[in-house]
């Protein structure tokens, strides 16, 4: 009989070991699937990248923005813009805008994993390209919003190049300039110049956040003057916002860079230029506006 019990209570120990066992594996389990919105490439301060390098500070496949979006940020006050989209990205502090430019590249809603963001620098230009998984890989059945933010290097007077994939391109609103007119002053003899300007600018919006892609040229004689940029900021009840956007070729060296203003009703765009404050004596300064229609 107390061999019995003996063999009844080690049977009872066992079954109930098996049982905690299989608990504490269904709680690590559940924690690896857990998704993460961020995943931050550094714990501390981001290193400086070398000399053309691209440096990723942030990816993940649980973002926060569910349709296509691009962000470029080439200010502390931009770049505050996009940590209130990406969580735990370093602080403006840690970045010297004179030198670099950050870009947020947001795939949109994915049906599956296994997809991912590429920022690349190309001979040219940074291209941005949603990567796919392979067709034999083996992919979570879940959605996902992946995305990629990046440090660009790039001089503070040159423009950045970005040419984004068809993802991109599906998703922009395009406008094309039905009136525009630039003045560049400055230099040590005062001169003025006027440009004519036509081209396109296209769109990309989330929320109360705004990426307009300029591509204008001059007219005429000014054919070889561009203004290829693209900038980001907010819009909110119809007003647009840019804190900073390189002025290209419409304005001599040394420029300082434009602030645009402007809104955003129906099928039509109105925007404002101005010169920030220069750092430089005798530099130019460049003023203009636009006015552009949406391609139909």
């Amino acid at each position: 009989m107390k061999v019995f019990k003996i063999l009844l209570l080690a049977a009872i120990s066992f079954s109930l070991l098996g049982c905690a066992s299989a608990q504490t594996n269904r709680r690590k389990a559940a924690q690896k699937s857990k998704p993460k919105s961020t995943k931050p490439m550094n714990d501390k301060t981001i290193a400086k990248p070398v000399s053309g390098e691209i440096k990723i500070i942030a990816e993940g496949f649980y973002g926060t923005v569910e349709t296509p979006f691009i962000f470029a940020a080439r200010s502390a006050e931009t770049y505050e813009q996009l940590r209130k989209l990406v969580e735990n990205l370093p602080p403006a502090s840690e970045i010297d805008f004179t030198k670099a430019a950050v870009v947020a590249a947001f795939a949109g809603t994915r049906n599956t994993g296994g997809y991912s963001v590429a920022i690349q620098r190309t001979a040219d230009k940074i291209s941005v390209e949603v990567v796919e998984p392979p067709k034999d890989a083996i992919t979570t059945d879940a959605l996902t919003q992946p995305f990629v933010v990046a440090l660009v290097p790039i001089d503070e007077g040159k423009t950045l190049p970005l040419e984004a994939s068809v993802n991109w391109k599906n998703a922009m609103q395009n406008y094309k300039i039905t009136s525009g007119e630039f003045k560049s002053s400055g230099g040590f003899a005062g001169r003025l110049k006027k440009i004519n300007a036509e081209g396109t600018i296209g769109v990309l919006s989330f929320g109360d956040y705004i990426s307009l892609a300029f591509n204008l040229s001059g007219k005429g004689t000014d054919a070889n003057l561009r203004l290829t940029e693209t900038a980001s900021g907010v819009m909110k009840n119809g007003k647009i916002d840019l804190a900073r956007l390189n002025a290209g070729s419409f304005a001599e060296g040394p420029k300082p860079p434009l602030k645009v203003s402007g809104t955003m009703t129906g099928d039509a765009i109105s925007l404002m230029f101005d010169s920030l404050p220069s750092r430089v004596a005798d530099g130019f300064q460049v003023s203009g506006k636009i006015e552009a229609v949406k391609i139909k």
